[in-house]
């Protein structure tokens, strides 16, 4: 059976208490800690600060004139190309040439001859380096280093002389999402000797948590636990993924050197936890459409279910 531990000892009386659902073991991709795959289950109330963020990356790319034609003409050019795949398929080899005359590189001119011209334009500086290059080759050495320098000034002096700049064709390319963090803080103060043990057995759990095993395999260790986060009644708040604990930090001395004498053991009066945690899955769109996944059901109590329902501790109530 699953360990089951809350603080403070009344936590689930009231409407605001979360979970965290640590995992027997780990599992690639995990989307959520099934009950028969639970080791213990943490009940803490919600933090004063309850934050999130989300944040995408890209990047500045120079797509050339080429590269931006395409672009701008991706969507025909990709059905063109299905055409011209579907006749081959079919032996049709004229159809399929035709298909790929009707690509567009978005360069204008209205000729080949004309679009050729305006290529060459633009790559003017691409073409004399390289023939440079190639000249510079045969005569080795330090000529090819000086033939090399010398295409260049011409190009970029050229440039200079008549007050142009090529244009890169910029565009925001999209990189990608990073797998999202959430912090936590809590101060714990305990008002009895079980609530110290508790808080002592929550600093384990965790800790043990984020840790690796010392692995089932030789000279490898084996991954830490999964954490599953749900909030009570969450439905104006946010989900969070599986996820790994990354930093757990603890203040033994929340308010200052002070203890309870517990049978001549001495007992922090305040314990102050900070909590870094990683999701394991990279967020999609689709995810962010009222997303019901990790909710507590109203009216459950997972701890302690015979526990008395207080409820509206701190809400107010809504006009419709």
């Amino acid at each position: 059976m699953a360990i089951k531990i809350k603080f403070p000892n009344d936590v689930d009386t009231h409407d605001q208490f979360m979970h965290f659902v640590i995992s027997k073991k780990y599992v690639f991709k995990r989307e959520q800690i099934e009950e028969k795959e639970k080791y213990a289950t943490i009940t803490l109330p919600l933090p004063t600060a309850l934050n999130t963020s989300y944040a995408a990356t890209y990047s500045n790319q120079g797509l050339n004139l080429i590269g931006n034609g395409l672009a701008q003409n991706a969507e025909n050019n990709i059905e063109q190309t299905k055409v011209a795949f579907d006749q081959i398929k079919k032996g049709n080899k004229d159809g399929a040439i035709n298909a790929l005359k009707n690509m567009k590189i978005g360069i204008k001119g209205g000729t080949t001859s004309e679009k050729a011209t305006e290529m060459a334009k633009y790559f003017a500086q691409e073409a004399v380096t390289g023939g440079a290059a190639l000249v510079g080759s045969a005569a080795g050495g330090l000529g090819a280093a000086f033939v090399g320098v010398v295409a260049s000034g011409i190009v970029k002096g050229t440039q200079v002389g008549l007050g142009t700049a090529r244009n890169p064709y910029l565009a925001a390319t999209f990189d990608g999402v990073n797998f999202k963090n959430h912090s936590f803080q809590f101060q714990l103060t305990p008002k009895s000797i079980r609530e110290s043990d508790s808080i002592r057995a929550i600093i384990s759990l965790f800790r043990n948590a984020m840790l690796p095993g010392k692995g089932t395999v030789t000279g490898y260790y084996d991954y830490p636990n999964q954490i599953d986060i749900a909030f009570y009644k969450d439905e104006y708040l946010f989900d969070i993924k599986t996820s790994y604990l990354t930093q757990f930090d603890v203040n033994y001395h929340g308010k200052g050197a002070f203890y309870h004498d517990i049978n001549g053991k001495k007992a922090p009066v305040e314990v102050t936890i900070n909590m870094t945690f990683l999701e394991s899955i990279v967020r999609l769109s689709d995810d962010e459409k009222h997303s019901i996944r990790g909710t507590i059901p109203p009216g459950s109590r997972p701890v302690d279910a015979g526990a008395p329902n207080i409820g509206g501790l701190g809400t107010t109530s809504l006009d419709t």
